[in-house]
């Protein structure tokens, strides 16, 4: 007798079930990944929230343990590229998005990385064009003096003019993610926190940063994780080292950047509306500013940099207009009663209900076309933030759980997991609160 593809479905479900639940039981603590430490190609570049490799590659093994058959993942939220690294690093096809130019980039150099030596050499070169480089002119942009001393931008300048100078796009790419590390660390922004927030004026008067001693610092150490990298992507058979890896610059909540199928979706989206959460956009300006844009593909828009807040505005929750429209919130609530009992406490903070409608508008529409290429039986992994709003917290994991069974999901687990030191850092002047404590997995399969 036969087995149908239901009931196949829900024994894989069970299998899978069980196989994360042994992990905790016979480790307690497991998923906490307290030890872990971002090597290789997972440390190109200091990206905000990143993913715990361990845990998605764990994820990963389990999965494919289960569904054999998988070949391919998708990551609609892709960030930092871990889930990219993760899936290459076991042959599997990989398509993903990200509207932020910055994610692109740093991940389209993960998936395409030079060798250790030819990545050595061009460092060396670049340095020592800079070093000998005696034209002033410095590059500009908006608000440029505010950033940066003329000390630094006239060396940030100069790295940028032998960067470009560089013949190979491969190398000048990873080259651009080293700038963008280096003026992550010599610009006038605080690096305690995601948000650009000038250093108090004695702390500027104290600082003197050397932009092309912290390039060379900085490309020497990637040179050499990118080396880790290149002989973990290479040591793979050709059958699976052929696999298809695809990146996108884009929103989600736009049909043209959604793969055709997929065998798995793992992912971690927004917590809530990147101003109030996590603000990726910001983090990635200054870098941006001074990347040739030439070299962040044909899909970059020159618009994300209008403002320091443009690509946390174009993202999820970004935009407030019609938020509060009542058939939208009527079809939201019916489809997730935790949103409308959470909801419910906010009637009499508008400013706020606003803002929770406009993020769960969003991102009911963005998991909708996320998950329309998922194949049937396949499964999706969600790493999940429960932010706070008003005070008290949005319980992010039951509404996404209950928007996806909306959709033809249902749920198989939720793992829970302390984060290291128990702390994830959020912006500091944040109505949601400044910390988080715990993560969650919600982990669905389509029926």
């Amino acid at each position: 007798m036969r087995t149908s593809a239901a009931e196949l479905g829900d024994s894989r479900s069970e299998v899978l079930a069980l196989a994360l639940e042994r992990h905790e039981r016979e480790q307690p603590g497991f998923w906490d990944f307290v030890t872990n430490k971002r090597q290789g190609g997972h440390a190109f570049f200091q990206y905000p929230a990143m993913m715990v490799p361990e845990l998605q590659g764990t994820l990963l093994d389990d999965l494919l343990t289960v569904a054999p058959d998988t070949t391919s993942i998708y990551d609609p939220f892709l960030g930092s590229g871990t889930v990219l690294l993760e899936s290459a690093y076991r042959g599997l096809s990989f398509f993903g998005t990200d509207i932020n130019p910055m994610a692109t980039l740093l991940s389209r150099v993960k998936a395409d990385p030079p060798a250790q030596a030819d990545a050595t050499a061009a460092v060396g070169r670049v340095a020592a064009r800079a070093e000998a480089a005696t034209d002033k002119t410095l590059h500009t942009f908006p608000n440029r003096d505010k950033w940066f001393s003329d000390d630094v931008a006239l060396e940030l300048t100069r790295l940028r003019t032998a960067i470009s100078a560089e013949a190979d796009e491969r190398l000048r790419r990873f080259l651009w993610v080293c700038l963008a590390e280096t003026v992550r660390l010599v610009s006038n922004s605080r690096t305690s926190t995601f948000k650009l927030h000038v250093y108090a004026a004695e702390d500027l008067e104290a600082r003197r940063p050397q932009a092309i001693d912290t390039f060379s610092g900085v490309a020497a150490a990637n040179a050499v994780r990118a080396g880790e990298h290149w002989k973990r992507i290479h040591a793979l058979p050709d059958s699976q080292a052929a696999r298809a890896i695809s990146i996108v610059r884009g929103s989600v909540l736009h049909d043209v950047n959604i793969p055709a199928r997929v065998d798995a979706i793992m992912t971690s989206p927004p917590y809530g509306d990147n101003k109030t959460t996590v603000p990726y956009g910001q983090h990635s300006y200054l870098p941006l500013q001074w990347i040739d844009h030439a070299d962040l593909g044909a899909d970059f828009d020159a618009d994300l940099l209008r403002s320091t807040h443009r690509i946390d505005t174009a993202s999820l929750g970004g935009s407030l207009v019609h938020a509060l429209n009542v058939q939208d919130r009527e079809r939201l609530e019916t489809a997730s009663p935790a949103l409308r009992e959470f909801n419910a406490v906010l009637e009499g903070r508008p400013d706020l209900l606003k803002k929770v409608l406009a993020f769960s508008r969003d991102y009911e529409l963005a998991l909708s076309r996320t998950a329309r290429p998922l194949r049937a039986g396949g499964f999706s992994f969600w790493t999940l933030g429960q932010r706070r709003v008003g005070g008290r917290e949005l319980p992010l994991v039951r509404i996404t759980a209950e928007f996806l069974a909306a959709q033809g999901h249902t749920e198989v687990s939720t793992i829970i997991r302390q984060l290291p030191r128990g702390r994830k850092r959020m912006p500091v002047r944040n109505s949601i609160g400044a910390t988080m404590a715990t993560e969650h997995i919600l982990v669905m399969v389509k029926e």
